[in-house]
């Protein structure tokens, strides 16, 4: 029998990268799907590829309405939520101290707003069934903060803290709470991000997102509270908190060249 028969998972940012692959490894394994994004049209090509368990539902997760409406309509099309997984998300690269007010509160809104939303409105329903879980995808750069990616890092750093708030919240409701932290993944991450001029995003190299779902689904299956995928990113983590001047210097002498474009900026 498949992993996640008859399961309901509702994925956000699914369109492209994670969020693609995490859906489309969830519907092998007999998962009934929505789909969120902004984009309609790829998520209906999307929903067509996987089958008539696969329910398309635009959002943009910036705002609140359609954010309650996205959970409202999985609901209604299913008749329950067993998974959200809080996947969308948007980068920057630019100085903090430089960086334009409107995008930061966009990514915010994006990274860690959003996924507050989507958890306000799955948790009541949740309860009421009798349990679920709730799937954050964070990063690595919520654990260890980058030079000019300070709006990105402090937005993974809060989805870290909120889900080990939740995790605690929930246990007696019998909802799981997973955080995953990615490091460097083959995706349009860097091609998608608000950018300064200046800087360079880092090139689409590392693990691929299908390799990180399949980490998601095991992680998911097993019940555990955080993956970091590659696992041997945990020594970056663990590196910088017992060696911080030293992390500090060799990201800002591997980032210089890649990511700051101008000897000046």
């Amino acid at each position: 029998m498949p992993k996640l028969s008859n399961k309901v998972v509702l994925i956000t940012g699914a369109s492209t990268g994670i969020g693609e692959a995490i859906a489309r490894l969830f519907a092998q394994e007999g998962a009934r799907l929505a789909l969120a994004a902004r984009s309609a049209d790829k998520l209906q090509t999307l929903a067509a590829s996987l089958g008539p368990n696969a329910f398309p539902v635009p959002a943009d997760m910036t705002d609140p309405a359609q954010v309650r409406r996205m959970v409202a309509a999985t609901v209604e099309h299913f008749g329950r939520l067993d998974v959200l997984v809080n996947n969308a998300g948007v980068g920057m690269y630019a100085p903090v101290a430089e960086m334009p007010p409107e995008q930061f509160e966009k990514l915010v809104a994006t990274n860690w707003l959003g996924p507050v939303y989507a958890i306000q409105s799955a948790v009541p329903h949740m309860r009421r069934q009798g349990g679920g879980q709730i799937i954050n995808i964070s990063s690595v750069a919520g654990k260890v903060a980058i030079p000019w990616m300070g709006a990105y890092c402090s937005s993974k750093f809060a989805l870290n803290a909120l889900s080990d708030s939740l995790r605690l919240e929930l246990a007696r409701d019998r909802i799981h709470v997973l955080s995953v932290c990615p490091g460097r993944i083959q995706t349009p991450f860097g091609r998608n991000a608000f950018r300064d001029p200046r800087f360079r995003p880092l090139p689409p190299t590392g693990i691929s997102a299908e390799r990180v779902a399949r980490a998601v689904l095991r992680a998911s299956l097993s019940g555990k509270r955080e993956i970091v995928v590659p696992a041997s990113n945990r020594l970056f983590a663990w590196f910088r908190f017992f060696f911080p001047r030293l992390t500090d210097a060799m990201l800002m002498s591997y980032l210089r060249g890649r990511v700051k474009s101008e000897p000046g900026a």
